[in-house]
């Protein structure tokens, strides 16, 4: 059971750490990617807040799970939904998390340098 507790907890702190790092991702971004390339505002705040409460959740459940025996029984459902959960964030983020924006404009022309 202990084996289980650890892999609970540690898929638990995956979901809030990925919802919160989604969630602040909107409002200040690392920089790693160009600013053509960013994520909708609204989908990934909603879906930053919904990884973190679930994994809130399921933390608090996991911590009275040890106080409360009746709690245990819960445990198993709430692993397999965080997991279906965490595998359609992934999908999420591979085809519709980020979308190519092209600037509205062209580049400035500068000539052609001597390059024909």
């Amino acid at each position: 059971m202990l084996l289980f507790y650890v892999f609970y907890y540690l898929l638990s702190v995956l979901l809030i750490f990925q919802g919160l790092h989604l969630a602040s991702e909107v409002s200040a971004p690392l920089g790693t990617l160009p600013e053509e390339v960013g994520q909708a505002p609204t989908p990934s705040l909603h879906w930053g807040s919904f990884l973190t409460a679930y994994g809130a959740l399921g933390i608090l459940i996991g911590l009275f799970s040890h106080q409360y025996e009746y709690l245990v029984s819960a445990l198993r459902p709430l692993v397999s939904i965080g997991a279906l959960i965490m595998a359609s964030f992934a999908i999420w983020i591979i085809f519709r998390g980020r979308r190519v924006v092209y600037m509205a404009e062209p580049a400035a022309d500068h000539g052609d340098h001597g390059h024909a």
